[in-house]
């Protein structure tokens, strides 16, 4: 018997709900493939050169307290493997492996990332495949046929075994809600017990969303593999009616918070330990109609990555929302406001703590690379993952070394350094509690007298703490100040 057609105006109200939630949207993982698709792939640069492969070295693991997974996107491979810390890493996803409906797999550019997968092995770190499919019809016709899931279940281990990977991530969007379930789930415990049985030890994830829209069985998901990888962003973006914030810690009906609890609330209380949550190393750039938070939208004018976004706060300034605890900034040109909110190390530490207060597995990243040579976010994974940290041989410094003034600070604060020899330091800005306002400064200094000045706009009245860290000199580690602020 066939369907009753929809009335027209039933079919209206149905397409403009679909024009107004970002879960009918494409994902930034999808976003970014698709933009990256008229570039030919790139062949490898040890194409022509005779190499091998370190295997995963397990006795070198970097002692991390949490799994912090990141996505390397192949178009950030050449950049990012200068900038990438790999004893903050415990998994590195290869983006992207395509697949087709028939179950054949097609490399990165560049591929295979030969220093990459040596440098990750030394360090304890897994190198993870991390598999695509964004085309509905394709995605029902490879889970659908038993001869082209058998056909893709082997080249996977095929790829796994030579290029001495430790797992596979699967990513597929685009999925129809009646795919989203059994049928998708199945799919994912076959390839599951396939591995697990032809290369015991390895990895079996799935990239999942952060709000169930309809058919997903996320708790069957989650058992049906090892873990997900919540892609705990795009909350907001070109169909927003009005800007915000990527991935809110809190302040509307979707949100990371009930996320966590609630739309994986099963998962989190039985079997935390499948859940990594996800964050975004990016933001959105909009036209905007006002200055103010939430302004209606004129237009999205894309996703610029957080060096982009972070050197620009420097220039109009950062602002903090309360609402959503996110950070952003706003700015005009030609008479037109815009704005961009992005991810710092604030809010992301607001994140972590979400992660660690219901025990999941971890956090993770879209994408490397994106932060290029700026450390904040790589410093806030370093405070709260490596335990290592903690055994620091911290002394205190003398106290005329650091020298604040005026104080109270009412505009323009001053922080003088009497340097004993050539190093690196980070000086902090944190509020009473401890928690992290601001990086002040991270970078080398000379030997001698160093004067750093920085601003109180955007920082509420009170009392804060300048820490100066430094693990360069032999009397100069961890040094901290009180300060006043007045407005």
């Amino acid at each position: 018997m066939s369907k009753p057609k929809l009335r027209s105006t039933v079919w209206f109200v149905f397409a403009f709900l679909l024009s107004c939630f970002p879960a009918f949207s494409q994902s930034i993982h999808q976003i970014e493939y698709e933009a990256h698709q008229s570039i030919p792939k790139q062949p490898s640069l040890y194409l022509d050169t005779e190499y091998s492969l370190l295997p995963f070295n397990k006795k070198s693991s970097s002692g991390l307290s949490s799994t912090v997974f990141g996505y390397l996107p192949d178009w950030e491979y050449l950049n990012a493997r200068s900038y990438l810390q790999y004893d903050l890493l415990s998994h590195i996803a290869a983006f992207d492996f395509s697949v087709s409906a028939q179950g054949d797999i097609s490399f990165p550019s560049y591929w295979p990332w030969v220093d990459v997968i040596n440098a990750a092995h030394e360090n304890g770190v897994k190198m993870i495949m991390t598999v695509v499919n964004f085309n509905t019809s394709q995605l029902h016709t490879l889970l659908s046929s038993e001869s082209n899931k058998l056909r893709f279940f082997e080249q996977t281990k095929g790829i796994i075994e030579e290029y001495e990977l430790q797992g596979v991530n699967i990513d597929f969007e685009g999925l129809t809600s009646a795919d989203r379930g059994s049928l998708l789930n199945e799919f994912m415990n076959d390839l599951s017990v396939y591995l697990h049985r032809e290369i015991p030890g390895s990895e079996v994830s799935f990239a999942a969303p952060p709000v169930n829209w309809g058919g997903w069985d996320l708790a069957g998901l989650a058992a049906s593999c090892d873990y997900l990888f919540i892609m705990g962003y795009n909350f907001y973006g070109s169909w927003s009616e009005t800007s915000g914030p990527s991935a809110p810690l809190r302040g509307g009906s979707y949100t990371i918070t009930k996320t966590v609890e609630d739309q994986y609330g099963a998962v989190t209380s039985a079997n935390p330990e499948k859940l990594i949550l996800g964050v975004p190393y990016y933001g959105d750039r909009w036209q905007t109609r006002t200055a103010s938070a939430y302004s209606a939208t004129i237009d999205h004018l894309g996703h610029p990555r957080y060096v982009t976004a972070y050197d620009e706060s420097l220039e109009y300034g950062l602002k903090w929302d309360f609402r959503s605890l996110a950070s952003w900034y706003s700015y005009k040109e030609d008479n037109k406001n815009y704005q961009v909110w992005f991810e710092t190390d604030r809010s992301l530490g607001l994140k972590y703590d979400l992660a660690e207060k219901h025990r999941l597995k971890g956090v993770g990243m879209w994408a490397l690379g994106y932060d290029r040579h700026r450390t904040e976010l790589w410093d806030e994974l370093r405070k709260r993952y490596l335990e290592t940290s903690s055994d620091l041989q911290f002394t205190s410094s003398p106290i005329g070394s650091v020298k604040v003034y005026p104080n109270p600070v009412t505009s323009l604060g001053n922080i003088e350094l009497e340097v004993p020899a050539d190093g690196e330091i980070k000086v902090v800005l944190r509020d009473a509690s401890g928690s992290s306002v601001r990086n002040l400064f991270h970078g080398r200094v000379g030997k001698g007298e160093q004067i750093l000045s920085w601003t109180v706009e955007d920082l509420a009245s009170g009392i804060y703490f300048i820490q100066v860290e430094s693990s360069s000199f032999v009397k100069f580690y961890n040094v901290s100040k009180k300060v006043l602020v007045l407005k």
